[in-house]
């Protein structure tokens, strides 16, 4: 059964810190999923449900909803100290299309702790990025969207990226390469890294997203990726 304890402890005069952790999903665009929190609780990593929240200074705002009117429209904003979150953002196209969700929880519900519950957590928020709206050497912030709002989707759906394949890569889970998700049309037992040198690992295997990763996987055959490599900006 659902719990309610996190309920019980908002109710407290003296309620605990209330935790904010970030999801982003960005397996539909070719990516990965990052997982980030605002801050850390003294020296210990903070993980729920069995998962690990890297610390990054990260805003967000706008989630409120009164059930009447539009839907909300948040915005989220993120530390691109490092240069991380902008990488990812050059290479899947700002990030456009991906999946973020926020979960609130209270530190006395992480995993670890006496009173720790993997359910006692405030409904999961999910929202797609929309829009890029800022990108500078210090912040990155983007416009989400409602996964149930469709206004403002253009034709064509499909975005025209220069040097980055969109599909989405098979993945090892430890046994087997699963292709639940895959795009990709890819099955070769012939491993490459990120970078394109070879590996018997196949937990190692990755595609880089370039024409180069491609070729290597699909000698003398028509390459499928869904890179523009001819396209010129215009």
């Amino acid at each position: 059964m659902p719990s309610t304890e996190h309920l019980s402890t908002a109710q407290q005069p003296a309620a605990d810190a209330l935790v904010t952790l970030f999801t982003l999903d960005a397996t539909a665009i070719g990516s990965t999923v990052y997982r980030w929190t605002s801050g850390a609780i003294g020296d210990v990593p903070i993980v729920y449900q069995g998962f690990t929240y890297t610390p990054l200074p990260i805003e967000a705002d706008g989630f409120e909803w009164n059930g009447r009117g539009n839907l909300p429209a948040p915005s989220l904003r993120v530390s691109n100290i490092g240069g991380l979150v902008g990488a990812l953002v050059i290479g899947f196209g700002d990030l456009l299309g991906a999946t973020v969700f926020r979960l609130l929880t209270f530190a006395k519900f992480l995993d670890g702790a006496p009173d720790a519950d993997p359910d006692a957590h405030f409904p999961i928020d999910e929202f797609r990025v929309e829009r890029k709206r800022l990108h500078d050497p210090q912040t990155i912030e983007w416009d989400l969207a409602s996964i149930l709002d469709q206004e403002g989707v253009s034709l064509p759906g499909r975005q025209c990226i220069k040097t980055a394949c969109t599909h989405t890569y098979r993945r090892w889970n430890g046994t087997a390469f699963d292709y639940t998700k895959a795009s990709c049309p890819y099955s070769g037992g012939v491993f490459f890294k990120a970078d394109g040198s070879s590996t018997t690992n196949p937990a190692e295997d990755r595609c880089g997203k370039a024409l180069r990763d491609c070729a290597l996987r699909f000698v003398n055959l028509p390459l499928p990726t869904r890179a523009f490599p001819g396209m010129l900006r215009v």
